[in-house]
């Protein structure tokens, strides 16, 4: 063993020489750091785990019994270190529960991603939020009971921080034959001083990766983390996404609605953004395919535009394209240029509105007859039928009410009056009178 006294500023005590307090306090921090370092080494070769590196010919490394590239096929590699970054109450231990439960249980994760199932046990410290919680939350998010390890350490003494606890940690996985190890949340379990040190929080990392690895023989490392006051990074330190093979990132929309979206990037990993939809009985996130929060937005705001061009029509029926852009104007309905004509074009092909040809070109619009009332729009936009109620107490057997719909009356798509002449012109001047009748 190496002098701990090796890097003290001042040199071993002189005869006759009473030490100071600076030095007394130097000369035991040096002591009690030999101490930590010989307990953690002890440790280490205790567990048993691997050797200290894996080497050979890339003909020896090839020759080796081929893995599974992926334990989230496209988006967790094998033997990997993953982050998850998520906003404050985002739901992030919800996306934990259904990582580890997809993991169990070997469904696809997010409805998706097909997964390599572990042949242990997973493993959550759980720092955060209480046992009694936690314990409830799982078992609502359907995760098998036995296969699931969890370690309490909120209101505790942090086990990273003290060689004793984290050796006794370490033996305790090793023996629930762990093969995934999830740390929730970060902040909690760093024992360093600060989160913002990049020095510091790579050799905490580090610690970690040879933890979960050489001490508890596990294969995943799953890191859960809060992101920063933008909510798209990490708070603190940026080497805790360097150390990640991948980074998840979970963020929400500001709106009432608060929907919640999923982006990935790592190692051979290009998640695009996507929102999720949440099944609360189950607590089961999946992949909605909506798109980023760019995308739905505007989806929704298309939505909400094709539902105000169908009451414009159904309230002036045989409107043309041009009117209806004005009246749009005139309602402050917000749209930007043309996007009148997508809307009345989505309207048309989802068989809300039928479209016929009119004077100079133009096209009139009137409610389709298969729509006797006006459709609705779902959350996200998309365009769908209103629908329709079986008439009860067995009038009808069960089948969907049709009501016949009327034939509406011709009216003037300038100023929105009923046409006295079937053979009238479309023009306002001369107002209502036959083609080819003078003004």
């Amino acid at each position: 063993m190496s002098d701990p006294y090796a890097d003290l500023p001042f040199e071993p005590q002189e005869p006759g020489r009473a030490e100071s307090h600076d030095e007394r306090v130097a000369r035991e921090v040096a002591r009690l750091r030999v101490m930590e370092d010989a307990r953690r080494q002890l440790a280490r070769e205790r567990a048993g785990g691997p050797a200290s590196f894996d080497a050979g010919t890339l003909a020896e490394l090839l020759a080796q019994p081929a893995e599974p590239a992926w334990r989230v096929d496209g988006l967790i590699p094998a033997v990997a270190g993953t982050l998850l970054v998520a906003q404050r109450k985002t739901g992030k231990t919800t996306l934990v529960l259904n990582l580890a439960r997809c993991l169990i249980t070997g469904e696809p994760f997010l409805g998706r991603f097909d997964v390599e199932p572990v042949a242990g046990r997973v493993a959550l410290l759980n720092f955060e939020v209480s046992g009694a919680t936690l314990a409830r939350w799982a078992y609502d998010a359907g995760l098998p009971a036995d296969r699931l390890f969890v370690v309490n350490v909120r209101g505790r003494r942090n086990p990273f921080g003290h060689p004793d606890d984290r050796e006794a940690l370490a033996r305790l996985l090793r023996s629930q034959e762990t093969e995934t190890v999830i740390v929730d949340p970060f902040g909690r379990a760093y024992a360093g001083a600060s989160q913002n040190d990049a020095g510091e929080v790579g050799e905490w990392l580090t610690e970690l990766d040879t933890f979960a690895r050489a001490e508890v023989g596990a294969r995943d490392i799953v890191l859960a983390a809060h992101a920063g006051w933008n909510g798209e990074r990490t708070r603190g330190s940026s080497a805790l996404e360097d150390w990640a093979d991948v980074v998840m990132t979970l963020t929400r929309t500001q709106d009432l609605r608060a929907a919640r979206y999923l982006r990935a990037e790592g190692r051979d990993v290009e998640l695009d953004e996507d929102e999720l939809i949440y099944d609360a009985p189950s607590r089961t996130l999946s992949l909605s395919g909506a798109g980023s929060r760019a995308t739905v937005a505007n989806t929704r705001r298309m939505g909400d535009l094709i539902a105000a061009v169908i009451d414009i029509v159904a309230k002036r029926p045989g409107i043309t394209g041009r009117a209806i852009e004005a009246a749009l104007r005139e309602a402050e309905i917000p749209h930007q240029k043309g996007d009148h004509s997508k809307a009345l074009a989505q309207a048309v092909n989802d068989g809300a509105l039928d479209v016929a040809p009119g004077p100079r070109n133009a096209k009139c619009y009137t409610l389709a007859p298969t729509y006797p009332d006006l459709p609705r729009t779902h959350p996200g936009g998309t365009l769908s039928p209103t629908p329709t109620v079986p008439i009860g107490d067995g009038v009808g057997d069960g089948v969907p009410e049709v009501r016949p719909t009327p034939t509406p009356r011709p009216t003037c798509p300038d100023c929105g009056e009923p046409l006295t002449d079937p053979g009238a012109t479309q023009r306002c001047r001369p107002h209502h009178q036959p083609q080819g009748a003078a003004a």
